[in-house]
């Protein structure tokens, strides 16, 4: 029986294929053995100590993303090699929310609004009184909602109804309406399209015809408080509207600057677009008129009434998440 020797099909040294074998071997066939004693495998491209520290300063706040620790401790280490050693310890990349600037002087209103009203983080407090929670929003067409993911493997359900996007395009771009609306206990007040642009004269004007049925309305019947609650929009503040208020006898909440996120309502307007883009006569729509009777149409459906109501309800937990979070931004 021939032998046929590996040395031939080398251009290697003998004596060093031999060595190398021998180590090897020695090794119980470890290939990565590199003389490290006790441990064995490729060298960390970031050590234990710099990935504590690392963690450490994330967890404090000094640090936000990968690429601060990149650039303010491993400089020579790639991005992407930090990124992915954050990610195996349970520190994934998220894009970061966008939120109101909140000066000092905001989140003092804030602190103040929670302690004149922490009584009604008891639900059963705020369910003795009405608030009536209102707002303007712009509903526009649009081509598209943005980027969505979905996981399938690849080369497979690439057009499947479930993995695609389906995207209407109108081309009638500047198809837009601005409506005020309200939620309440009961549900929603009338949906009133803005002519324009809103003018303290037109605020009031909507008042007249949406807000004063509504207020009494509850001003007859047994509460222990009646509130108005509108944000810090000039049109709302200005003398017109104060003096209207005053004419009126409507008790105005003491709203805080930049706090959409305490607002119901807001919750109701993201509703009410993702209703109008999903719904069969969206493609359909042709010009503002349309556009506005399709959004009264949902706005007064059952199922958003009953969203509504379910949205004014939680202003309890608002409350209360802004005095966990230091009067900060909440996670509504």
């Amino acid at each position: 029986m021939t032998t046929i020797s590996p040395f031939k099909h080398t251009s290697l040294n003998r004596r060093t294929l031999e060595r190398n074998y021998k180590e090897v071997k020695a090794h119980g066939g470890d290939l990565y053995f590199n003389n490290r004693k006790g441990n064995a495998g490729r060298l960390k491209a970031i050590s234990d100590r710099d990935l504590e520290e690392a963690i450490r300063r994330i967890d404090a706040g000094e640090f936000v993303d990968g690429e601060d620790v990149r650039r303010e401790m491993l400089p020579d280490v790639p991005g992407r090699t930090i990124r992915h050693v954050l990610s195996s310890v349970g520190l994934h990349g998220y894009v970061q929310r966008v939120k109101p600037n909140l000066q000092p002087r905001h989140v003092q209103q804030r602190e103040q609004m929670y302690n004149k009203f922490a009584a009604w983080t008891d639900p059963r407090v705020f369910a003795q009184g009405v608030m009536i929670n209102s707002d303007e929003s712009k509903i526009e067409l649009k081509t598209g909602t943005g980027r969505r993911w979905c996981h399938r493997r690849h080369g497979e359900n690439v057009l499947a109804v479930e993995t695609v996007q389906p995207r209407e395009a109108h081309g009638l771009r500047g198809i837009k309406i601005n409506v005020w609306g309200a939620i309440h206990p009961n549900g929603v007040s009338e949906l009133v399209q803005v002519e324009g642009n809103l003018t303290a004269v037109q605020y009031v004007d909507i008042l007249d015809r949406a807000l004063v049925p509504l207020y009494d309305h509850y001003e007859n019947r047994q509460h222990t408080f009646l509130y108005f609650q509108q944000d810090n929009d000039p049109k709302h503040t200005s003398k017109l509207a104060k003096a209207w208020f005053r004419d009126q006898g409507v008790t105005v909440f003491p709203w805080p600057a930049k706090s959409p996120d305490v607002s119901p309502i807001e919750n109701a307007w993201a509703h009410l677009k993702r209703e109008i883009r999903q719904h069969p006569r969206y493609a359909e729509v042709q010009s503002a008129d349309m556009l506005f009777q399709l959004a009264r149409e949902i706005w007064t459906s059952p199922d958003f009434k009953a969203y509504a109501i379910h949205l004014y309800n939680s202003f309890p937990r608002r409350l209360e998440a802004l005095k966990e979070n230091n009067f900060l931004w909440i996670d509504y």
